[in-house]
C-alpha cells in the first residue's frame, strides 16, 4: 500500500472525487428543476414540450453513475489519505556498524539525511542503541499532512545480559549540542496541556552490532522504526 502512495497521490484523488461529487449534484439539481418545472407548466396547462421518458430516464443514469464514480474516487482518496498519513515512514538516518578486534567493540557511523551530516562512534556491547525525543501531533492533524517530530538524542552500548551491562563500562555519546533544551524540556512538561498536541515522550531503538551490517531509522507516527538493508554491507 505505501508503494501505491508514490505513484497516486492520494490529496489530488481526494481533491478530484470531490469536484467530481460536486459537479454530479449540480446535474442532479438542473435535472430536477427542468423536470419540476415542466411538471409545473403541464399542471398549469401551458404549452411545453415533453423531454421523452426514457430520454429522462437515461439521462439521470449518467447522472447517478458520475455522481457514484466521483464519490468512489473521493472515498478511496481519503483512505489512500488516511493509510498514508497513520503509516508513512520517514527515512531520517543510516546507521553502519563495524565490528573491530575485539568481539564486544564496533564502530558505529551515524548519517543523519536532514541537514546531512556524518559522525562515528567506538561502543561496547553486543547491540547499539539510539535515543531520541518524540512530539505526536493530534490524529487529525497526521491526516493533514502535519509530521511526526523528533530529536535524536545519544547513541549508546548495549549489553544482552543484565549482569554484564551492570559490570561494564558504559559507552554513550550525545548527538545533540544541547541536551537540555528550553524548548524540549518545555515540551516535556507541558506537553500534554498544549493544544494540538497529543503527547511528547522518549523512544529508542537498538539492533545487533557487530556485522559489517546497515540500518535505516525512520520516524512514523508511532516514534521510531530501524531496518535493515539486507545485502548491503559497509565497505
Amino acid at each position: 500500500m505505501q508503494e501505491l502512495t508514490r505513484f497516486i497521490d492520494p490529496t489530488y484523488l481526494a481533491y478530484a472525487g470531490l469536484v467530481g461529487v460536486f459537479l454530479g449534484l449540480v446535474f442532479l439539481l438542473l435535472f430536477l428543476y427542468h423536470r419540476i418545472r415542466w411538471i409545473l407548466r403541464v399542471l398549469s396547462r401551458k404549452k411545453t414540450v415533453s423531454p421523452g421518458l426514457i430520454s429522462s430516464f437515461g439521462r439521470l443514469i449518467a447522472i447517478l453513475l458520475w455522481t457514484s464514480l466521483f464519490g468512489m474516487t473521493l472515498f478511496f482518496g481519503f483512505f489512500l489519505r488516511s493509510y498514508h498519513a497513520f503509516t508513512h515512514e520517514r527515512p531520517v538516518a543510516e546507521i553502519s556498524s563495524e565490528p573491530l578486534g575485539d568481539a564486544k567493540t564496533s564502530r558505529i557511523t551515524v548519517f543523519r539525511f536532514d541537514p546531512p551530516s556524518s559522525r562515528h562512534f567506538l561502543i561496547r556491547g553486543d547491540q547499539w542503541m539510539i535515543e531520541g525525543d518524540i512530539l505526536k501531533w493530534d490524529d487529525w492533524l497526521n491526516f493533514l499532512g502535519l509530521e511526526t517530530r523528533y530529536r535524536l538524542t545519544r547513541l549508546r552500548g548495549r549489553f544482552s545480559s543484565t549482569e554484564e551491562e551492570s559490570r561494564e563500562k558504559a559507552t554513550i555519546y550525545s548527538l545533540v549540542r544541547d541536551e537540555a533544551h528550553p524548548l524540549w524540556r518545555l515540551l516535556y512538561e507541558q506537553g500534554p496541556r498544549l493544544p494540538l498536541v497529543s503527547t511528547v515522550y522518549g523512544g529508542a531503538v537498538f539492533q545487533i552490532a557487530g556485522g559489517p551490517r546497515r540500518y535505516l531509522l525512520y520516524v512514523t507516527p508511532g516514534g521510531f522504526v530501524v531496518r535493515e538493508k539486507i545485502g548491503q554491507t559497509t565497505s
